[in-house]
């Protein structure tokens, strides 16, 4: 499949061009002096600059790169997912940004490895500006210790048994097909069978923290926050949902139970990025349902914190589609389909907007809180099909796989919040 041409990409600057900065074109966010950007985005395989293309072999794009760039470049603060082990992606993109001194880079090790296998390796990234928010000292990952995974397979002994049972008889299947298919006796090679726990147990790929501070204007105190990036469990997508919605309750449960340590944590705010893989749409049936389950979060954190998803809603100004699904959520995926990308926040003592908050955002001034997903599918669908939104292109699926690999299959999320003493 063709990625886009030089002069598609023009047409697609010119369309973003065309409209003022102000009004935030297809959710692009604007660079404001008394309000920062905090974004979360998943760059398809940002590894070798020369081996990242829509057949996986070739390298982006200028076009590609110079559109991540520009949003970047609008951006205070972002967290990265599927950076790879090759990091000479991650440090092109930070070298074509507008300021590019002004930025700095806290990376972590590969995770969802392991010695003499050859799986995919992932880091997981902050880049920052650091003019307006500064590293402060701490930087970990989140993890269930080894105690913790041995008593859970204690506990659950049984059913660990039946899944490993359960996956063996698959195996044995697929190995009778793989056996048939060098045979020549099948056309295509089976897939491996996924192996399925119905009990969380660990983390596929460890999320990483570090804290930060926004820096407060005029002498004011800045606003501190523990910043979590996680990209967790894909898996095998028709049955593995149960295993994805395991790792974001043990990771929402591991996020609640340090609240309730306020006085030991490092900062006492925690704002949670990341890709959570998890079909949030197919989870609450209705917005009423979704914030019955963020009024439940609320029940079970330290005294002073609240809980907010902004994602699971979408300000009445922002309207139903393009950008929303009509029923009040934002699809974050490139293809529109899901709302795998999440920013959360557990603000200590009102130090973050509550989800009380969301249903106002954008409408309190310019630097006041908003939040907002930067549509390019949007933004392609215009410049090159005359489209409003993606969703009217004719045969989506062929002209998503034209910049999926390219850009992205994921649009960045980005929330605005005002500087403090702005």
């Amino acid at each position: 499949m063709a990625r886009f041409s030089d002069g598609e990409w023009g047409d697609i600057n010119a369309v973003l061009a065309a409209a003022p900065t102000s009004d935030e074109p297809f959710g692009m966010p604007e660079r404001r002096a008394g309000s920062v950007i905090l974004s979360s985005f998943n760059i398809r395989a940002l590894g070798n600059p020369g081996t990242r293309g829509v057949d996986s072999r070739s390298g982006r794009t200028q076009g590609a790169w110079q559109l991540l760039a520009d949003y970047v470049s609008r951006c205070d603060f972002v967290a990265i997912q599927e950076v790879k082990d090759d990091l000479r992606g991650l440090r092109k993109l930070k070298s074509m940004l507008r300021d590019a001194d002004k930025y700095a880079l806290i990376v972590s090790d590969v995770t969802g490895a392991r010695p003499g296998v050859d799986v995919s390796q992932e880091r997981l990234a902050f880049l920052y500006r650091w003019d307006r928010v500064e590293r402060t000292e701490m930087a970990s990952d989140i993890t269930f210790d080894r105690r913790a995974v041995l008593d859970t397979i204690h506990e659950k002994w049984d059913a660990f048994m039946a899944d490993f049972q359960a996956h063996d008889a698959l195996m044995r299947v697929y190995e009778i097909k793989l056996e048939e298919f060098k045979a020549g006796q099948r056309s295509a090679r089976p897939a491996k069978p996924a192996f399925v726990l119905s009990n969380f147990l660990t983390f596929i790929r460890t999320p990483h923290v570090a804290s930060f501070r926004v820096r407060g204007a005029g002498g004011a105190a800045g606003l501190d926050f523990n910043a979590v990036n996680a990209h967790l469990l894909y898996g095998n997508k028709s049955r593995s949902a149960e295993e994805r919605k395991m790792e974001f309750d043990a990771l929402v449960d591991w996020l609640r139970w340090r609240t309730k340590a306020k006085d030991r944590l490092y900062h006492r705010n925690i704002i949670l990025f990341g890709d959570m893989n998890l079909e949030f749409e197919k989870r609450f049936t209705s917005m009423a349902e979704a914030e019955a389950a963020i009024k439940a979060m609320n029940q079970d954190v330290g005294a002073g914190y609240q809980v907010n998803f902004p994602f699971l809603d979408v300000p009445a100004r922002r309207g139903p589609p393009p950008r929303g699904d009509g029923k009040g959520r934002f699809m974050s995926t490139a293809r529109m389909t899901e709302t795998y990308d999440q920013i959360g926040f557990f603000g200590a003592d009102g130090a973050l907007p509550d989800y009380l908050a969301n249903d106002a955002a954008g409408q309190a001034g310019a630097n006041a809180f908003d939040y907002g997903v930067f549509a390019f599918a949007d933004l392609f669908a215009r410049a090159l099909h005359g489209k409003e939104s993606f969703r009217q292109v004719p045969r989506s699926g062929s002209f998503v796989r034209r910049f999926e690999h390219d850009v992205s299959d994921h649009h960045p999320i980005w929330v605005r919040l005002p500087i403090p003493g702005a």
